[in-house]
């Protein structure tokens, strides 16, 4: 299904031991291929003896739901990545068009990073596509675009009157038609819009948007404007709004270090930079913007209800261990292990309705690798 932000916020709601997630890297194929199918089996083994090794209870249940996933995804379509998430309250499945590690993870919350770095390469986007005559609303979502809305001025069907040559009142009559008509174009796209968040790309004859902005309430998050002649088939439709979304994430992503950079100028006490200071702060005070590098990880364990990390290493074989208590190989009395503590603060940030931006390796390189812009 295609991927949203509210999807991760749901993922992590539902969390608590054991959460299942299977990541695997796939090739495109109208059905999976075969080598995709052998490994996808083995991270399910790898799943099933994790289970078993910890004594999961109605660990048959859960193998269950997850071999229904499973099942689906065999038989349906493979872009470069897919994600499967199961504990008992949750079965979901996701495609994702850029490649990931494969592996199997079964810890007390969902291995989001994933669906995390898709939405914000290339998240789900809307085109509305506007002619004088006529409307088209499109998602852009799922590495494809589909219709969702149409609009025509012969609202019910009924004739548009047309005044005769050189009839007086013939130029307020147009400019009336096209107001009457834009305003309904702006109510469909609002509609629309208000249950599916989404940048917007608008393309159409270049007066015509123009006049359309200046009707327009629904223009949050415009990453860019198209003329149509540059669109002569429905893949240039869909390309355009593609690079339309790639500049606009760039210039966000140069906004999201701005808006840092200022924080830290005027507000200093509102920025936390480094894991840990984070999540401490992020326990006393609302987030407005958490700044990642993109391949930053930081396995570790947080203490419910209090958000403070306990970073721990990683060992030969990728599991976390360490010492969180002073024990060789303790846990934090109370707390939930989990897989990337920076996983886990993104969910939070998302839940606590705070913006996310993903940076390049070294843009934080003075904040150690993460900072957390708080609200004023």
């Amino acid at each position: 299904m295609a991927l949203r932000t509210r999807d991760i916020a749901d993922l992590a709601i539902t969390s608590g031991y054991p959460c299942i997630s299977v990541i695997l890297s796939t090739k495109p194929a109208a059905r999976m291929t075969r080598d995709d199918r052998s490994r996808l089996n083995d991270l399910v083994v790898d799943v099933e003896r994790q289970l078993a090794e910890r004594n999961v209870t109605n660990r048959s249940l859960l193998m269950e739901k997850l071999a229904d996933q499973v099942d689906s995804a065999i038989d349906h379509s493979t872009d470069r990545g897919l994600c499967i998430y199961v504990n008992r309250a949750v079965a979901r499945s996701f495609r994702l068009p850029q490649s990931v590690t494969s592996r199997a993870v079964v810890e007390s919350t969902f291995a989001t990073r994933p669906l995390i770095a898709a939405l914000h390469r290339m998240p789900p986007h809307v085109v509305l596509l506007l002619h004088p005559t006529c409307a088209h609303l499109y998602a852009a979502e799922d590495g494809g675009l589909r219709p969702v809305g149409r609009y025509e001025p012969f609202g019910g069907g009924r004739p548009i009157r047309v005044p005769g040559a050189g009839q007086a009142g013939a130029a307020g009559g147009r400019a009336e038609l096209t107001a009457r008509f834009l305003h309904g174009v702006d109510r469909m796209l609002g509609d629309y819009r208000a249950d599916h968040p989404s940048p917007l790309v608008l393309v159409g004859p270049p007066r015509l948007l123009d006049e359309f902005c200046t009707f327009s309430g629904n223009l949050e998050r415009l990453a860019g404007r198209v003329d149509d002649r540059d669109c002569a088939t429905a893949l240039d439709l869909a390309l355009a709004g593609i690079t339309s979304v790639e500049a606009y994430l760039r210039t966000r992503r140069d906004d999201a270090l701005e808006l840092l950079r200022q924080a830290e100028a005027d507000r200093p006490t509102d920025v936390a930079s480094g894991i840990e200071q984070c999540w401490r702060t992020l326990g006393r005070r609302r987030p407005a913007m958490l700044l990642v590098e993109e391949n930053f990880i930081s396995p570790g364990t947080t203490a419910p209800g209090h958000h403070v990390a306990a970073n721990v290493t990683r060992g030969a074989t990728g599991s976390a261990s360490g010492d969180a208590t002073g024990e060789a190989g303790g846990h934090v009395s109370g707390a939930a292990d989990v897989h990337d503590l920076v996983d886990d603060l993104m969910e939070q940030v998302i839940l606590l309705g705070g913006q996310l931006a993903l940076v390049a390796d070294g843009d934080l390189r003075a904040h150690d690798r993460i900072a957390l812009v708080l609200r004023r």
